[in-house]
């Protein structure tokens, strides 16, 4: 995509990005009395990995202060965007980057399990304290792809390929490679094979449905995606290779594409203000009349809601059930004298309201603006059946 990216690797008890890409030099320079962070490939990188070999045995404290040194000790030079991967969790490290930087946005990484889905959404809150929003939602190990027919290799096809290619190999380096390596072109081959021969697929979601459809109806996280159990990550992985690296052209790549073109969308809509239809509406309570006022620029629209009406569309664990969708409130069981005690904007994406009644209600702006076409279309139903009766 062209951008000049660092990835700094926050994790100072068990840091991984040494074991996960191996930079071009290992050798550590210095620009001044700063450390010039390792590259692969164009990407800088930096980790406590990198300068002392082993985990590190310190208290929290201890653990926020060196990173606070370290970071302020790379040299990034001239980067478009920093990568702080956090270790999971709400901790210290967390909560103390997200207060001292100036951190843009973040991304969330789960897994299909309830229990990490509590995780996120603690993840989401915190966040949402200092005043970061949550942009995307990565969702690994979401579903293992099953062949379930394979179509018939061609080995006269694969004996070809396997020929041309050790004879290239013969002609560039002489004698051509080692065993090794021959082996490892040989499992390529294979593999590219049993692609290009089709096949019918199941995708198998080993831990659950997963919980993308919530977090976009419940938090108004709009950019969620969806990695399979892959051997190839794994391996990748421990290789020190990004798995996008080699294998730039398959289909899980281009998720990983459409993951970074999302990430630098919202980071381009935060920083150089919201626009058009991702405009954040105002909305404010009239004590004086008792409603909600929705002053909407992204489409010039102005409406109100009464607190009830609006009370009574929480989507929330307690009010609607998260395998069905089934409303579980009763909305006729909503007070005429429900009020909101506090409104406040959640990230970029919802409005936080609590009530009086001691509930408290997140609602993405995307559902307060179908809220607002509901009511448009009741309104034009109204006009028709009152036309009918006229005539």
């Amino acid at each position: 995509m062209g951008a000049k990216v660092g990835i700094f690797d926050t994790d100072v008890y068990g840091p991984s990005l040494p074991t996960m890409v191996t930079p071009d030099s290992e050798d550590i320079q210095f620009v001044g009395t700063q450390i010039a962070p390792l590259q692969h490939n164009g990407v800088k990188l930096m980790s406590f990995g990198f300068v002392n070999e082993g985990s590190a045995i310190m208290r929290g404290p201890m653990v926020t202060q060196l990173l606070d040194q370290f970071l302020g000790l790379t040299h990034w030079g001239d980067i478009d965007y920093l990568i702080l991967d956090m270790p999971p969790g709400t901790g210290d490290i967390q909560l103390t980057l997200s207060q001292k930087l100036n951190i843009t946005a973040a991304v969330i990484v789960t897994t299909p399990q309830k229990l990490s889905f509590v995780d996120v959404e603690r993840g989401i809150e915190m966040f949402d304290s200092v005043n970061v929003p949550c942009i995307a939602v990565v969702e690994n190990m979401a579903y293992y792809e099953q062949q379930t027919v394979q179509n018939a290799i061609d080995t006269d096809k694969l004996l070809e390929q396997f020929k041309n290619k050790l004879q290239s190999d013969e002609q560039l380096n002489g004698a051509g490679p080692s065993m090794e390596e021959q082996a490892a072109e040989l499992v390529k081959i294979v593999d590219q094979a049993q692609k290009e021969s089709g096949g019918e697929v199941d995708k198998v979601s080993l831990f659950g449905a997963g919980h993308k459809h919530k977090l976009s109806e419940q938090w108004g996280i709009e950019h969620t995606f969806s990695m399979p159990l892959l051997s190839n990550i794994a391996k990748n992985g421990d290789s020190g290779i990004p798995f996008i690296e080699e294998h730039p052209d398959g289909s899980h790549a281009k998720t990983y594409l459409e993951l970074a073109g999302a990430v630098a969308s919202e980071v381009a809509k935060i920083k150089f203000g919201n626009s058009g239809g991702n405009a954040r509406p105002s909305i404010v309570y009239n004590e004086e009349q008792n409603v909600i006022e929705v002053n909407d620029t992204s489409n010039d629209d102005a409406y109100t809601f009464t607190p009830k009406e609006l009370r009574a569309e929480c989507k929330c664990a307690s009010c609607v059930e998260e395998m069905t969708g089934r409303q579980i409130l009763v909305k006729s069981s909503v007070s005429d004298l429900v009020r909101p005690r506090e409104m406040t904007p959640t990230g970029n994406y919802a409005l936080s309201v609590n009530w009086s009644d001691g509930h408290r209600s997140l609602y993405p702006y995307k559902q307060i603006r179908a809220l607002r076409a509901a009511q448009q279309e009741e309104a034009i139903q109204l006009q028709a059946e009152e036309a009918l009766q006229q005539q």
